[in-house]
């Protein structure tokens, strides 16, 4: 399964977390069923910042991906996401 990264939209960087500047990468567990929805995620690796945290899992939720395919069939598989937070 790939994030279809053209259409989803990147997380917003909290304002409290740019002020304080927290930067990191979060890696998220992300169950993606055959219709490429999001059934479940959850962090497999925190940035280290649970502002940042919470803001990667609340995007990532409403994400679209392109199915796994077994075959010609769509089907139902955990990826992981890396999420990067960084102040330019």
């Amino acid at each position: 399964s790939e994030p279809l990264y053209h259409l989803n939209p990147p997380p917003s960087y909290p304002r409290v977390a740019r002020r304080r500047n927290y930067q990191g990468t979060v890696v998220l567990d992300v169950l993606v069923t055959a219709d490429g929805v999001v059934a479940d995620v959850r962090v497999a690796a925190s940035s280290g910042y649970a502002i940042l945290d919470r803001s990667a899992l609340n995007t990532v939720k409403a994400w679209r991906f392109a199915p796994a395919r077994k075959g010609r069939q769509p089907i139902e598989m955990w990826v992981q996401v890396p999420v990067r937070f960084e102040l330019r």
